[in-house]
């Protein structure tokens, strides 16, 4: 993510009692799973809950099994409505002063669990550029905090969330399917996924040479930067962080490293992707020592091109590698949905990646899922044709 947010605006200590949903998921061994298994909860430890409504009985559950691990549970509150509204009617002044309540909590908290869910795809889609960058440029410092903070976090959901019916149909995807892909997804254990997701780190060493096409016309070479791989199998356990924190999402099975700076030549090609719920068609960039010198987009090319020239440079430098192995997370039948966990996927990121461990402390960041992609590390093929090949 990538992909840890607090929640704001920020509640502390109120109490919910989750309530069963006949014939839908199972909250108390969700929430036993996240809190004893992923992040591994230990006596005393202030653990942070954050979510959004729709997810209130699951952070319900949650709380109480932090509880009977001998944590300390607080939980945050995101509305997005209300993020919105505040975002259009706070003034220019406002928006750019530094989130303290936050950058305080990173210095609180031993873990955060994050749920949440995208109840409205395009809800930002119309929001002004120059509004949304001063936002982002407020919460550089945090950002930063985050980096370099020594907490756990485990979040359930990868890109999109927990699946919702908004969300499905802005994919395309049937809302039942999606949601049978993902739970499955999420149960697989650890220990199947650590095994791939270790031999891939390994692979992703210093000075390797990594090359992606597709079919599309994909044709990109770049290396690995110094920072170790990281993995994700849903453990924070078996996240190696020589420092920040030690960070894990689900649906798990990843493996993922750093790209070394000024290393990335050539064009990628997404047939589709989603920027700010926004389907952008045929998008196309090309690099050159490291940087994007150009892109192209059938749609929705002036609104990343704004996001473009309202953001650090380094937003324009290729960050990050990402691949993933989860077996039981593929997409959708007729669905455009990718995510970063499914099986042989290859995701490509943008600028910021202090959250890997990486020097890019833009204040911006883009991953591009890179699907039916051919990836080599050093000449060895590890995808071929959009299948994990280990």
């Amino acid at each position: 993510m990538k992909r840890f947010l607090l929640a704001t605006p920020l509640l502390v200590a109120f109490s919910f009692a989750p309530v069963a949903d006949a014939g839908g998921p199972d909250y108390d061994a969700i929430a036993d799973n996240l809190v004893n298994q992923s992040a591994a909860v230990r006596p005393g430890e202030i653990v942070v809950i954050g979510g959004g409504v729709s997810e209130v009985e699951l952070m319900g559950a949650i709380q109480v099994a932090v509880s009977k691990a001998g944590g300390q549970p607080v939980l945050t509150l995101n509305l997005p409505e209300a993020n919105k509204r505040a975002l259009m009617e706070t003034s220019m002044e406002h928006l750019g002063q530094l989130p303290t309540a936050n950058l305080l909590m990173t210095k609180m908290a031993d873990v955060f669990i994050n749920v949440g869910s995208v109840q409205d795809p395009g809800l930002f889609s119309d929001a002004p550029e120059e509004r949304l960058a001063a936002a982002r440029k407020a919460g550089v410092p945090l950002t930063r905090a985050l980096n370099i903070a020594r907490f756990r976090s485990a979040t359930l959901g990868q890109t999109g969330g927990i699946p919702t019916e908004a969300y499905a149909d802005s994919v395309g995807a049937d809302y039942e399917e999606i949601s049978e892909i993902f739970w499955k997804a999420v149960e697989v254990p650890p220990a199947d996924l650590a095994a791939k997701a270790v031999a891939v780190a390994a692979m992703l060493e210093e000075g390797a040479m990594v090359r992606v096409t597709t079919a599309a016309g994909t044709d990109l070479s770049f290396a690995i930067g110094s920072e170790d791989a990281r993995i994700n199998a849903g453990r924070t356990a078996d996240v190696v962080a020589p420092s920040g924190s030690a960070n894990i999402w689900l649906p798990a099975g990843e493996a993922y490293a750093c790209v070394k700076q000024g290393s990335a030549s050539g064009k990628l090609i997404v047939p589709w992707t989603q920027f700010r719920g926004l389907g952008v068609e045929n998008l196309e960039l090309t690099f050159e020592n490291g940087r994007v010198t150009g892109f192209s987009a059938d749609t929705h090319q002036e609104t990343l091109q704004e996001f473009f020239d309202s953001s650090s440079d380094d937003l324009r430098e290729l960050s990050i590698v990402d691949l993933g192995m989860n077996s039981e997370s593929r997409t959708p039948s007729g669905s455009s949905y990718n995510s970063w966990e499914m099986g042989g996927m290859v995701t490509i990121g943008l600028g910021n990646n202090g959250w890997a461990g990486g020097g890019n402390d833009s204040d911006g960041a883009m991953s591009l899922h890179v699907s039916g992609s051919t990836l080599s590390i050093d000449g060895e093929t590890v995808v071929k044709d959009g299948k994990l090949e280990i």
